[in-house]
């Protein structure tokens, strides 16, 4: 039987379908690609934001609009957070616990036979643990993320922050990290598998080991990695800024197989907005963090998410968010106004913001967030940077394609030889469509 995925949300969900997809491999399903007729659909959703809900109901449509008779599953934190609401959705035949997606295979198979003996009626089966109990943090060697070059090691998963307005801890549980020789292990696999970057993926990253007895550092984890024979480069998804300690900005600073780039959440640049959110800083230290890390790294690409039209946010203090993100190095932002999460403590908060001051907020951050980026891109025009080819080329232009290591998309000419292969390539123009450059071979 065919199995198309459709993934949403984050590097780490990436992960979850690559593990999935295996798991289906050995069991005789074939895996076919996001937009092909299938058997069945599996959608790994997000639930970040009320339009990530949207979009993973709008995926479900998507796939029955292909094959209206195929069997469709619903995982991923969407599933977890909302069964009730999850099993409402008109097509649904599996809805599946984010702590049991490697037993899809079982699961599909025990739905079929419902399905084939006429016991489902028109019933979506539910398989879910209660994520909130302990539970067995389970990950496996992937050697195919189908289309990639990219691998994605999850390393830890769940988060033991209580931020007001997140729906993470209900969605992955408290915070579990996989042993290091675990880690090591996939990454081992990965490599052998022929990708040439790791990107290491986790719910709060940066507290990878500390549920570990002794307790471990994230830090040391990505040392032993780089330490591995190969060439290949690491990268490292989202990591709040009091996750960051000295060594790991040493490693960064020194190690060249270790990507000049950080993804570190701000969500406000207001003290106040901080404190109602429960973010674990304030702006002073993230500031100090930020700063700190851009003096000890040239050319370092920075990225954050920004949340807009938080409850009680005033002009005032979007000024000071705003104020933040002009005086800091930013690369790229990630912009989100706030949407109300069922369940969460902000849900609750007074005095929301009119849906036209949000969306005027946003369109001021994402205007500034694109200038910083050109900015940042036109810095590197004349230089040469270490790009990581990807399979498939430009549509448009037919051109190879792929990313620097601090994160700026490149397309240039090149032979079919060169892909998968991390090979220096010179910028040579930049404009607000794309960033073009040469070998320098």
């Amino acid at each position: 039987m065919k199995v198309s995925f459709a993934t949403l949300g984050c590097r780490t969900n990436q992960n979850d379908t690559a593990e999935m997809q295996i798991i289906l491999e050995r069991e005789g399903f074939s895996i076919v690609g996001p937009q092909e007729p299938a058997d069945i659909y599996v959608v790994n959703t997000c639930t970040v934001t009320a339009k990530s809900d949207a979009s993973s109901r709008l995926a479900v449509k998507k796939s029955l609009a292909l094959n209206d008779d195929a069997m469709i599953v619903f995982t991923g934190c969407y599933a977890q957070n909302n069964p009730e609401e999850a099993v409402q959705i008109p097509g649904l035949d599996v809805v599946l616990g984010n702590a049991n997606k490697l037993e899809i295979a079982q699961v599909i198979k025990t739905q079929l036979e419902r399905i084939h003996q006429k016991d489902a009626f028109g019933l979506p089966l539910v398989h879910m643990t209660d994520i909130t109990q302990k539970w067995d943090f389970k990950t496996i060697p992937v050697s195919d993320f189908h289309g990639k070059t990219k691998s994605f090691i999850k390393v830890q998963t769940g988060c033991d922050e209580a931020c007001s307005f997140c729906t993470v801890v209900r969605a992955r549980g408290r915070s579990i990290s996989d042993s290091r020789d675990n880690i090591l292990n996939n990454v081992k696999s990965s490599l052998d598998a022929g990708f040439r970057e790791i990107t290491l993926t986790g719910i709060n990253l940066g507290t990878y080991g500390l549920d570990s007895d002794p307790p471990e550092t994230f830090s040391s984890l990505v040392e032993d990695i780089l330490n591995l024979d190969g060439d290949f480069r690491v990268r490292l998804s989202s990591i709040n800024p009091m996750e960051i300690d000295d060594h790991l900005i040493t490693l960064m600073e020194k190690r060249d197989n270790l990507c000049p780039y950080f993804h570190i959440p701000l969500q406000s640049g207001d003290d106040t907005i901080l404190a109602r959110m429960r973010r674990n800083y304030n702006a002073g230290q993230y500031r100090k963090v930020v700063e700190n890390i851009a003096s000890r790294i040239p050319g370092l690409g920075l990225g954050a998410d920004i949340i807009v039209g938080f409850p009680g946010e005033t002009d005032a203090m979007f000024e000071n968010t705003l104020r933040m993100v002009e005086d800091l190095p930013f690369a790229s932002l990630h912009v989100f106004s706030y949407s109300p999460r069922k369940g969460t403590e902000a849900e609750r908060f007074a005095n929301d913001v009119p849906k036209s001051v949000k969306k005027e907020r946003n369109k001021i951050l994402t205007e500034l967030g694109n200038q910083k980026a050109q900015r940042y891109r036109e810095s590197f025009l004349g230089q040469t940077v270490r790009v990581l080819v990807e399979n498939g080329r430009d549509p448009q232009t037919g051109r190879l394609r792929g990313y620097s290591d601090t994160y700026i998309p490149v397309s240039f000419e090149g032979e079919d030889s060169l892909r998968n292969r991390i090979i220096p390539v010179c910028i040579t123009e930049v404009s607000e469509q794309q960033v073009s450059g040469c070998l320098a071979l």
